[in-house]
């Protein structure tokens, strides 16, 4: 019998737990990128009419697929959301 079966599978499994931790880090990577603050001040600029400088984010709630949040700018309050990569931004005045 020899020990060419079992290293095989052990290196399979290790080639496979590589490919995922590297698969992790990226999409974490990438998600802790999309819905900074700093993106959804200058989103939020963008979609009033604003300059970012003058926008003030709070209650930001991060969900799997989308983001929300609270705006100040220009002495209005705004209530926002956007999908996860803070492209499609909308906000209603409150």
């Amino acid at each position: 019998m020899t020990n060419e079966k079992p290293q095989t599978l052990i290196k399979e499994g290790y080639n496979k737990m590589k490919k995922l931790t590297w698969t992790l880090l990226a999409l974490g990577a990438i998600a802790g990128c999309a819905s900074t603050t700093a993106n959804l001040q200058r989103e939020t600029a963008n979609f009033i009419n604003a300059a970012p400088e003058d926008v003030t984010v709070s209650n930001v709630d991060r969900g799997a697929t989308a983001v929300k949040w609270d705006a100040q700018a220009k002495g209005d309050t705004y209530k926002c959301n956007a999908d996860d990569m803070v492209r499609r931004v909308h906000c209603i005045k409150k």
